[in-house]
């Protein structure tokens, strides 16, 4: 295998072998380009929570107007409002975790249940969205919308001084 093209901190060459069809080793670079080729998962805009809402979040998402944490504040509150939503559904009942259907000797259906507590999931979620509100105040705070531009300006002259050396309005003789 060939050696590692790159030089140590030391001045010395690195001693690592190359990735194939690169001439550095992994710690050198060797291989990282190929690796992020073609990522099926990378974020792009709108995709990092949008795939995991339905479309009625989706709208919803939309329409919340807020500052320069909306993104965050956004997610919050929908879930909030899916915690609220599931605490009146279900409340303190039983809740279907997870089923399993096993084949075999015995066969059947084996089923998770157990209780929620979403009361303390909505008391984080309301200090998790007062936490955010108050970052968003601080920003506007630090960093106010800009204003608009001015689009005139009047000038009214009260008891003006004429300029000495501007010709007389021909009063002079």
């Amino acid at each position: 295998m060939a050696q590692c093209g790159a030089k140590t901190r030391g001045g010395e060459p690195c001693k690592r072998h190359a990735v194939p069809g690169s001439s550095r080793c992994k710690l050198h670079g060797g291989g990282s380009a190929k690796a992020n080729k073609g990522n099926k998962h990378a974020a792009k805009p709108g995709s990092i929570y949008s795939q995991f809402l339905t479309d009625a979040e989706n709208d919803m998402l939309a329409s919340i107007e807020l500052g320069k944490v909306d993104d965050e504040l956004r997610l919050t509150r929908i879930r909030l409002m899916r915690a609220l939503g599931r605490e009146s559904e279900f409340g303190n009942e039983l809740e279907i975790d997870s089923e399993k259907l096993e084949t075999g000797e015995h066969g059947g259906t084996t089923t998770t249940s157990k209780v929620r507590d979403y009361s303390s999931l909505i008391d984080r979620l309301t200090a998790r969205i007062e936490s955010l509100e108050r970052t968003r105040a601080e920003l506007l705070k630090a960093n106010p919308p800009e204003q608009l531009p001015v689009a005139r300006i009047e000038i009214e002259v009260v008891r003006g001084r004429q300029n000495p050396k501007a010709p007389d309005d021909g009063a002079s003789a």
